[in-house]
């Protein structure tokens, strides 16, 4: 398998997803390299200035704040990081935990984290760069020549960007540990204290502006795909960067107070760099700042296109955000996509709202990440965890509490703008899922190309109604297309009869051309009903590497609202419901699908039962089952199933609503109405089975026919049932739509 084509599944713990082609050639160092290099940024650098203006030396607390907060989710991160060591972080967490939708509001509040912090990195060295370098004619233009070469330098590869984080991570701590060391001669503690705010609310609010600065540790669980060794180095790293950083904050945030400024704006650590090393030594720490923001923007860009890649592989985006380049072993296409929404986002929103917005999104996604934890706990108890968070569920729901609490403080503070943006980025995101979703081709994803005729031999005239016939089993061939037929006479309609020849992966199509040989005699006899039915049959033969999909792909081509499926009655395919092929029809086709299994003589039944829960989807199957019965003189029975001990009232009740479907039906058709006690729905269907040709069943998607059609009534009915069973999926556009949105 090419690199590019798609994620190899290897297996693990819960399913876990290894993508083929990343490469694990990050160690413990460029681990450290990318926590610490993307909390030791912009953060520092520009919002030590602004919290020391918001509070003076009460910074240091709210630094503090910031780091408890981030420790509970780290703790998480930590023991999800061991089960499912790959690319993917906080939104691969969700996405083996939560239903897909709430999983891909996960994923994309972290795309949108990742993309506005970094755009909050890029604003910064544009700052910095115009305050003590040179002024561009074009504010934002600075930081976004470097975005466009920290983006090209992660489409190159991993281990060039790691390299270079672990160089500039190193040497940006050395300048700040000689920063700290000039501001420290002039250290007064009563100025600090003196300068210690004491409004509470102020210094949590400030919390959640800097809060940004220790998202780093989630960069390095964003790249796990890439690290060697990853069950023990992430633990390890995101602990050491978060102490390491913690620290060495406290130590600026204090120097910068004690520089003892006329304002604290996003340049002051860079004015206080001047006072405390002198101009050379000022020159050198801008240069370091600059440095700092470069190495953060390019850990995010690593590790926001990592959870795009895992997004595109687990389905919630576009394939091709998927792509590796086979040469260089990384997700170009997602690190294109990362570096154009980073620009984006630093070009549309100022330096503050930037941070006020990526802490809201990020804040909002680690509540999640916290809540998985808990939820994965109980639906997977027996899992392998190499590293445990203590204290379950107390610890991840205070995460849950203190990154409320901070979101809660950016509103409260007066900061709206930031949170209208996020709400309407968060409603734009979900909408353009759904409209992706929503109107995604129905065919399952098997690598490889689609499905090609071969042979079409078309009826004489077009038909306002289609049945495709999908046909594989000489012995209910005929009887499936004379069912085929009942169905589309009344309804003026037509019938495509078709066969797939599949083809093995390793083959070539033409390789099939005996097998199409073979099946040419069986599609004339078929056609041939066509005079003796009275409705038009065309036969198609297509030549596909997947059957299912083959099916589909003939479905949209003929518009056909009705796919009949004969079907054996039971599946020995593990986690298949009605068997490879079925499943995929009737989860995908826009169109009614049908699955028959015949009896012992197959044919067209003359007395069938309809157990009928009411509603559009039951009328649908009473409008089939009546074209049935009156094409061979028979009659259908309307049947509801209680409980064998249920009140009479219930089965009163019952009685006279199937009275009011049938008084719903055409006057002098031939259909009764049953009610059937049982100990339960498929025992009952069963018991009255053999007093009829064909029992239908209805699965409309319904709390009744959601058991019928993923339960194991489907499979019981077929099995025990001694005539025909037809198992009818009704299509419903609004119902489907919902469905393709909301699938796994």
């Amino acid at each position: 398998m090419k690199p590019e084509s798609r994620p190899s599944r290897t297996p693990g713990a819960a399913g876990q997803v290894a993508v083929a082609g990343l490469g694990r050639d990050l160690g413990l160092v460029s681990a450290l390299a990318i926590g610490t290099g993307t909390m030791i940024a912009a953060g520092i650098f520009t919002l030590s200035g602004l919290a020391v203006g918001y509070v003076g030396s009460a910074a240091i607390a709210s630094f503090l704040l910031a780091a408890v907060v981030a420790a509970f989710t780290a703790l998480t991160y930590c023991e999800f990081a061991s089960i499912y060591p790959f690319s993917g972080e906080g939104y691969l967490y969700a996405r083996k935990t939560f239903p897909p939708l709430l999983a891909y509001l996960v994923g994309w509040c972290i795309l949108l984290g990742y993309s506005s912090s970094c755009a909050f990195y890029v604003a910064s060295l544009s700052s910095y760069f115009n305050e003590f370098v040179w002024h561009a004619p074009l504010p934002a233009l600075p930081g976004l020549v470097f975005l466009a070469a920290l983006t090209l330098l992660n489409v190159k590869g991993t281990k060039e960007s790691g390299t270079f984080q672990i160089v500039v991570t190193a040497a940006k701590i050395i300048l700040l540990a000689w920063f700290v060391a000039g501001g420290l001669g002039s250290f007064d503690a009563t100025a600090v204290a003196e300068r210690f705010s004491r409004d509470v609310p102020l210094i949590a609010s400030t919390a959640a502006l800097v809060f940004i600065t220790f998202f780093g540790f989630s960069a390095i669980a964003a790249s796990a795909g890439e690290v060697a060794n990853p069950t023990k180095t992430i633990p390890r790293a995101i602990f050491i960067s978060m102490a390491a950083v913690t620290a060495l904050y406290s130590l600026v945030v204090l120097v910068v107070v004690v520089a003892d400024l006329n304002e604290y704006t996003e340049a002051a650590m860079g004015v206080a760099a001047r006072a405390f090393l002198g101009p050379v030594g000022g020159a050198v720490m801008v240069g370091g700042a600059l440095f700092s923001m470069i190495s953060a923007s390019n850990a995010s860009i690593m590790a926001g296109s990592r959870v795009a890649l895992s997004m595109s592989h687990l389905r919630h985006l576009p394939r091709f955000l998927g792509r590796i380049g086979a040469r260089t072993h990384t997700p170009f296409a997602a690190v294109l996509a990362a570096g154009g929404s980073i620009g984006v986002f630093a070009l549309l929103l100022p330096l503050e709202s930037l941070a006020h917005f990526a802490n809201l999104v990020l804040l909002l996604a680690l509540c999640l990440v916290n809540a998985a934890l808990i939820v994965h706990r109980r639906r997977f108890p027996g899992i392998e965890r190499p590293f445990r968070v203590p204290l379950v569920p107390l610890l991840p729901a205070l995460g849950i509490a203190a990154n409320a609490y901070l979101i809660l403080q950016i509103p409260m503070q007066g900061h709206i703008r930031p949170v209208v943006l996020v709400v309407l980025a968060l409603a734009a995101g979900l909408f353009g899922y759904a409209a992706w979703r929503g109107t995604r081709a129905g065919l399952p994803d098997p690598a490889g190309p689609g499905s090609r005729v071969v042979v079409l031999r078309a009826s004489p005239r077009a038909a306002p109604f289609r049945i495709l016939l999908p046909v594989h089993n000489p012995r209910t061939a005929e009887p499936l297309v004379r069912l085929a037929a009942a169905i589309a006479k009344p309804r003026d309609g037509a019938i495509t009869v078709l066969r797939v020849v599949r083809v093995p992966d390793q083959l070539p199509p033409e390789m099939a051309r005996r097998e199409i040989e073979r099946e040419a005699g069986t599609l004339k006899r078929l056609q041939a009903l066509e005079g003796e039915t009275g409705v038009p049959v065309a036969t198609e033969v297509r030549v596909g590497r997947n059957v299912g999909r083959a099916i589909l792909e003939a479905r949209r081509e003929n518009r056909s609202q009705v796919v009949i499926l004969g079907w054996k009655g039971f599946t020995t395919t593990a986690r298949r419901i009605l068997g490879e092929v079925a499943d995929d029809v009737v989860r995908l086709a826009r169109a009614d699908v049908m699955l028959v299994r015949f009896g012992p003589e197959p044919a067209v039944p003359r007395r069938v039962l309809l157990p009928s829960a009411g509603g559009v989807h039951a009328r649908k199957a009473r409008g089939y089952a009546l074209a049935m019965t009156d094409a061979e003189g028979g009659e259908l029975t309307l049947a509801a199933v209680v409980p064998a001990g249920a009140p009479e009232g219930r089965r009163e009740e019952q009685a006279n609503r199937l009275a009011a479907e049938r008084a719903e039906l055409p006057e002098g058709v031939a259909a009764g109405t049953r009610v059937i006690a049982g100990p339960g729905v498929a025992e009952g269907i069963v018991g009255a089975a053999g007093e009829y040709d064909a029992v239908m069943v209805g699965a409309s998607g319904d709390s009744f026919s959601h058991r019928i059609l993923f339960g194991t009534i489907p499979e019981r009915i077929a099995r025990e049932a001694p005539g025909t069973v037809i198992v009818l999926k009704s299509h419903d556009r609004v119902r489907a739509f919902v469905g393709r949105v909301a699938a796994d």
